[in-house]
């Protein structure tokens, strides 16, 4: 008798959960709307806009054989997927930040999405200055010319991305500074582009990035290509130099006198002095076995500044005589951002496509670097990050942190941001900062 009475006690209880689970899910974008300003009357003739629930966060449909960069292993934070990874960067993938939830990902500071979606359509203010640079199709070949085969994405009024003409872009960039991120290894185009959106967000947040500036993803071909991790590792190192020569080529379209930054992290941190050194009139090869090549023509009236955040290329490369000896030569300042606990980084000195010395985005420049460097030493910062971002290897939590972005902002033509004030979300978080590398790759 007592568990025939418990029985109906049971349904209602589980009516009740999933009643709960249905407000929280459909309900949601009540709440997000009402949290917002007045929407404009509606004018004659425009449809009504229907609230849409908030998606459900589910499993990849892509290959389960090559995990997605961006989801989180057997359901814990999302951490770079390999141990040879130099560093996948994008929306959710971090380690250090203090915020319950894909790291901060919804935070609605960071525009990712409730400030940048307005039920899954971006807002025009949003994007206006927002595009997308891809080399994807562009063929894998040291010297091959992008610009036939480069396209250009921007969003249009409904919110899709369409193909649009590069002329418009570039008068578009007339008078105003311009940004550029190249990320780094296993990065797919929803990455390039969620993780700009991220770094604009943030950068804007910290008051770091002019508001009117013209930002664009650099997405080059990036993404997995080889099962096997040293194999796809390599292969990336080569592409990484094919996307500077594409990179550079980029450049030299924009109007006389423009106002660039350049920003790479990981491999994207060899892309941005592989295109330097390109500007400054150097020749360059991918290190298999190709011709070297070099720009058609040079550009000296651009104003480039560069910044290298965990950088995979090697500590020694700019000195004189080196491989890229000449990429001081292709901007006006460069800003190094180093970690000397980077996990990423530590195997560089053993990839095939290098010159088996650390990293520059572990070590910085030595003081014998600087020595041979001269005067041209001069063009050069850099600061350790670890007492900011511990051992972490993310393009996602060195632009949210206000100390990392107070360092970049002259370099983004940034007025000054003022002084820090204290954040919870900014400074590693000790019990990461203890965990091994086994720990971090497989949850141990």
């Amino acid at each position: 008798m007592v568990e025939r009475s418990r029985r109906p006690l049971a349904r209602v209880g589980a009516w009740l959960v999933i009643c709960a689970a249905a407000w929280l899910v459909v309900g949601s974008a009540g709440i997000i709307r009402a949290q917002e300003p007045a929407a404009a009357p509606i004018e004659a003739g425009e449809r009504p806009r229907i609230p849409v629930p908030l998606p459900l966060v589910r499993r990849n449909d892509r290959d389960a054989a090559v995990a997605s960069p961006g989801l989180p292993p057997n359901g814990r934070r999302p951490l770079p997927g390999s141990r040879f990874d130099p560093g996948a960067s994008g929306p959710g993938i971090g380690s250090t930040s203090s915020e319950l939830f894909l790291g901060g990902a919804l935070d609605p500071r960071s525009g990712w999405p409730f400030v940048f979606l307005h039920y899954f359509s971006p807002k025009p203010e949003q994007v206006e200055r927002f595009w997308i640079v891809q080399t994807r199709n562009c063929p894998q070949v040291m010297g091959s010319d992008p610009l036939p085969c480069l396209k250009l994405l921007h969003f249009d009024d409904r919110g899709d991305v369409v193909q649009r003409d590069p002329s418009e872009m570039l008068a578009q960039t007339v008078g105003r500074p311009v940004f550029i991120q190249v990320q780094g290894s296993l990065t797919t185009p929803d990455i390039a582009l969620g993780g700009l959106l991220w770094s604009r967000a943030w950068l804007l947040e910290n008051r770091a990035l002019p508001p009117d500036a013209v930002v664009i993803a650099f997405d080059w071909p990036s993404q997995r290509v080889y099962q096997n991790d040293v194999r796809d590792i390599n292969e990336k190192g080569r592409r990484a130099y094919i996307a500077g020569f594409h990179l550079a080529r980029f450049l030299q379209q924009f109007p006389p006198e423009s106002r660039i930054t350049v920003l790479g992290q990981s491999y994207g941190g060899r892309v941005v002095p592989s295109a330097l050194y390109l500007l400054g009139g150097g020749c360059l090869d991918s290190q298999s076995h190709d011709t070297p090549v070099r720009l058609p023509g040079l550009r000296p009236d651009l104003h480039i500044r560069a910044i290298c955040i965990e950088g995979a290329s090697d500590h020694h490369w700019l000195d004189p005589d080196q491989r890229l000896e000449r990429a001081l030569y292709g901007c006006e300042a460069l800003l190094n951002l180093y970690n000397r606990k980077d996990e990423a980084l530590l195997l560089n000195p053993f990839l095939r496509r290098g010159g088996h010395h650390r990293a520059l985005g572990r070590i910085g420049l030595k003081p014998s670097d600087l020595d041979r460097l001269g005067p041209l030493a001069a063009k050069y910062e850099e600061h350790d990050t670890h007492e900011q971002l511990g051992v972490a290897h993310t393009l996602l939590d060195t632009v949210a942190n206000r100390q990392c972005a107070r360092w970049m902002a002259p370099y983004l033509c940034a007025p000054d941001p003022g002084p820090i004030a204290a954040r919870p979300s900014d400074g590693p978080i000790e019990s990461q900062r203890r965990d091994s590398l086994g720990q971090r790759l497989f949850g141990r």
